[in-house]
């Protein structure tokens, strides 16, 4: 398993679990899917997207096949990044962090897809990318925001959702290349994420 971060020959790793819910629910994952915590999936810090894992709570001997569709976990110790769905299935969730084994099952090709999933719930393809700087529940301090933007990055806009309103610039023919844009708003103080533009 050369490659595969800290994994063995034998396709082995011990280290512990963490898991991720609702905060996360709807945002892109590293592998281009949208997360959902109700479905089986995981986040590892370098195993290939698409790669399929056995994960065996060491504390109950319970045991999930999870597919890696995102990445993480960024805090030393952690080996795994669980979907709520999935640490449920061996026993995680209310310990929150637990003690593991992943096996690898079989190795997934690395690349990223574009399906995203529009409001009506049909999956379409993203045909570029957008980087969100911000959500403010204040209208008035978003529009600052995006001033704030204008004369650095193509295009800010101000988008309601959920009671917020997000501020956007963009879009991006690339993931790669919104993820550029994105990285450089630690200049302004900022940390934002890339998303489909639909």
């Amino acid at each position: 398993m050369r490659g595969a971060g800290d994994l063995k020959g034998e396709g082995v790793e011990r280290g512990l679990a963490s898991w991720y819910g609702a905060d996360f629910a709807g945002l892109p994952t590293a592998s281009g899917e949208l997360f959902d915590p109700r479905r089986v999936s995981a986040a590892h810090r370098a195993l290939p997207l698409g790669t399929t894992i056995d994960v065996t709570n060491e504390k109950n001997g319970r045991t999930v096949r999870v597919r890696i569709n995102d990445r993480g976990p960024f805090i030393a110790g952690r080996i795994v990044d669980l979907s709520r769905a999935a640490a449920e299935e061996i026993g995680a969730v209310v310990d929150g962090v637990v003690p593991v084994t992943l096996t690898v099952v079989s190795l997934g090709s690395g690349r990223r897809t574009a399906m995203v999933r529009d409001e009506k719930g049909d999956v379409a393809l993203a045909t570029s990318w957008a980087v969100q700087a911000g959500a403010f529940a204040s209208e008035e301090n978003a529009a600052r925001l995006k001033d704030r933007l204008a004369g650095r990055y193509p295009q800010p806009w101000l988008e309601p959702f959920g009671g917020l309103t997000r501020v956007k610039f963009g879009p991006y023919p690339s993931r790669e290349e919104a993820e550029s844009a994105r990285d450089t708003l630690v200049d302004l103080g900022l940390a934002g994420i890339v998303v489909p533009n639909r």
